[in-house]
């Protein structure tokens, strides 16, 4: 259990996740995440074979969209990239979060 806006901390280093569940793509992860933070996010995504980076081009495969995404939310949509929210990231990294 957490107290208050701190979120779990439950080792995204030592967690299992499928080592290619991301390969090969470059990620941006935005937005305000419920279950972690962005930098543990973006830690998972290299874990599983992908390229985190911090900004949409139109090398971007996928954006993580978080509350607020903001600009980066909309552009990606005007460059036709994919968006996914958090509940899909976890699921695709078939992750069980606290």
């Amino acid at each position: 259990m957490t107290a208050g806006n701190e979120k779990a901390q439950w080792g995204c280093e030592t967690i299992a996740v499928p080592s290619d569940a991301f390969a090969g793509l470059t990620v941006v992860i935005t937005g305000k995440l419920e279950r972690m933070e962005r930098k543990e996010a973006e830690r998972l995504v290299e874990r599983a074979g992908g390229n985190a980076v911090g900004s949409i081009s139109g090398k971007t495969d996928l954006l993580v969209a978080g509350d607020k995404a903001g600009s980066k939310l909309t552009k990606a949509k005007e460059l036709g990239i994919d968006v996914i929210d958090e509940a899909a990231f976890i699921s695709r990294l078939k992750l069980v979060v606290p």
